[in-house]
């Protein structure tokens, strides 16, 4: 069965395809000729550079400039897609990979994570952690920059296959869409390289506070690129059941936090919460201010590192994985009703109280399941920078790491499949606000059945991609009736609709409004005063670019490869960081014997 390709709406013209190539091929021809010239020992900018900060910071010249062209890019990165999402919600599609400012941030930022996993590779000189890879004799480069290459490189080729997932699909106006998610994934994990790379640097020259400061900032960073997932949960736009924002919140922080406190000392998750809450912040204002799209909301975070500490200062670091379980669990109930407190001040769509039985128990294995994968990085982390450890054994704590990935996995593909309840419909009234050009109208919405919103995740008008986002819960007036709080816009490029989420994974929609669009062959629709409509699944309405004669195995098909390449990605930093661990135990080991002969001959 052949599948024509999609019309060009999102996809790119020959111009953009000229401007990403021509980019990307000046990046691998520089790096090229810096490779080339470093390995054949020829005197370079770079080079000299890295020497001079090197000497600055007290770090070989491989790890020099890596830690600030890495953060840069992180930044831009993040700065770029909640800027890109946010454009998206107010104005609906673009016209191509470069059809909005908002990617060019993102795709300079990936370029950057490319460079700086690249740059140790071509500056890769003794000394050198324990335990390298191995490229050519006499060429031999830290597995950090391995980690970060390959993160990168995956996040790059998230940009052409976005454009042939396009043209292929139609435009999924989805942040988990697959592409998306390989191209924010690549950046999230090279996070995991960095701290292996901090980690391979103290094997070498020990820590020092701006090491430690870096590392830090680093956990500070991973918190922050993590609330990438849940973008479209803070933006009140979420396509996917609202139980996994609870989930994916845990998950982050017990992770993150854990890897911090696991290795350093107390208060140092406070440093991490800082920076993810003054840099979060800055581009949640950022995009909402000086660039006038809609506001960003984010989680605090503060119960969920306050509960750490305490953890830490209670326990101790003596048993890593003792800590990541008990932290965890406190964060995925103590920590998750903190962020329903908040949710129900802040955030665009307010956890209701039904949810919590079941946020908990999710929240409770998955915060466990996140405290013991921290643990093991921090185990990790800490072999490669030299310590000795016997007990938990390597292999015990290798099991150990596997049940927590496998239970936090578990809890999120159980969550993430939605479903559509066809059996609801509704009786819609227009009360007329605005007329004319620009007409408005509170909704009324008679259900039927009458309880078919009882006890709903979330039950709202929505209006968006029309210049704004417009939220609006709809507030029970009588037994199966309910109105909208404000009018919503029927006009011009606005798309209206009421959505309804009931139960743990129904997830329905209803037009009220939408607009004639050609260029994907769409009619008008316009709900008329009294007219009865059907409640739809919700992707149908949200995803009206979306193709619908795809057959599904292509669709499996697509994200299957990105579990593939999500697995891929996990089973390298598992690898990369437990080669390093290795070889820091072997030369820790080393000295303790050298040591110990020196006593015996003294």
């Amino acid at each position: 069965m052949t599948v024509p390709l999609a019309a060009s709406t999102g996809t790119a013209s020959f111009d953009q395809i000229a401007i990403v190539t021509g980019l990307v091929g000046l990046m691998y021809v520089a790096l090229a000729v810096l490779l080339w010239r470093e390995r054949t020992g020829h005197v370079t900018l770079v080079g000299r550079l890295a020497d001079t900060i090197g000497r600055l910071d007290g770090v070989p010249r491989w790890a020099a400039l890596t830690p600030y062209l890495h953060a840069v890019s992180l930044l831009s990165c993040a700065f770029g897609v909640w800027w890109d999402i946010a454009v998206h919600i107010d104005k609906g599609r673009d016209t191509g990979p470069f059809g909005t400012p908002a990617h060019y941030p993102i795709f300079f930022g990936i370029l950057g994570v490319i460079v700086s996993g690249v740059l140790p590779i071509a500056l890769a000189r003794k000394p050198l952690p324990a335990r390298t890879i191995k490229l050519s004799a006499g060429w031999r480069i830290p597995c950090s920059a391995a980690l970060v290459t390959v993160c990168g490189t995956f996040a790059l080729v998230g940009f052409p296959l976005d454009d042939v997932w396009h043209r292929l699909f139609g435009e999924d106006v989805t942040l988990w869409g697959p592409t998306h998610l390989l191209m924010i994934g690549g950046v999230v994990l090279s996070i995991f390289a960095r701290l292996l790379a901090s980690a391979e640097v103290e094997q070498l020259v020990g820590s020092n506070l701006r090491r430690r400061f870096q590392e830090v900032v680093a956990v500070g960073a991973l918190l922050i690129a993590w609330d990438l997932f849940s973008t479209e949960f803070n933006y009140g736009v979420p396509q996917f059941p609202l139980v996994l924002q609870p989930i994916l919140i845990v998950f982050g922080s017990a992770l993150a936090f854990t890897v911090l406190r696991a290795r350093r000392g107390r208060f140092s998750t406070f440093g991490a919460l800082a920076t993810y809450l003054i840099i979060r912040g800055g581009i949640a204002w950022a995009v909402d201010q000086p660039l006038g799209e809609i506001l960003g909301h984010f989680p605090l975070l503060i119960v969920e590192a306050v509960l750490v500490e305490l953890t830490a200062l209670a326990l101790g670091n003596k048993s890593r994985f003792r800590l990541g379980v008990v932290a965890g669990a406190l964060i995925g109930t103590a920590g998750l009703l903190a962020e329903y407190g908040w949710s129900q001040v802040w955030m665009p769509i307010r956890w209701p109280a039904s949810m919590l039985p079941s946020a908990l128990g999710f929240g409770l294995v998955a915060g466990i399941g996140a405290g013991l994968v921290g643990a093991w990085l921090a185990t990790r982390y800490a072999e490669v920078a030299g310590e000795v450890r016997a007990v938990p054994s390597v292999r015990r704590t290798h099991q150990l790491g596997a049940v927590g990935l496998i239970a936090v996995l578990g809890v999120v593909f159980f969550c993430v499949p939605r479903s559509a309840d066809p059996g609801v419909s509704a009786t819609i009234s227009l009360e007329r606000v605005a007329t004319g050009a620009e007409p408005t109208a509170y909704v009324t919405v008679k259900v039927n059945p009458v309880d078919a919103a009882e006890g709903a995740r979330w039950f709202e008008a929505m209006a968006w991609q029309g210049g704004g986002l417009e939220l609006h819960p709809l507030q029970k007036v009588a037994e199966g009736v309910y109105r909208s709080e404000a009018p919503l816009p029927m006009y011009g490029k606005w798309k209206s609709m009421v959505r309804l989420h009931q139960g743990s994974r129904d997830l329905t929609a209803a037009w009220v409004y939408a607009p004639e669009d050609a260029a994907i062959q769409k009619p008008a629709i316009q709900v008329s005063d009294g007219q009865t409509v059907q409640f739809i699944g919700e992707q149908e309405v949200l995803r009206r670019e979306e193709r619908t004669d795809v057959p599904q195995w292509m669709w499996n098909g697509g994200y299957g490869l990105l579990a593939v390449v999500g697995l891929l990605e996990i089973l390298g930093i598992a690898w990369l960081v437990g080669r390093g661990a290795r070889g820091g135990r072997m030369r820790a080991e080393h000295l303790l014997a050298s040591g110990d002969r020196e006593k015996e001959s003294a």
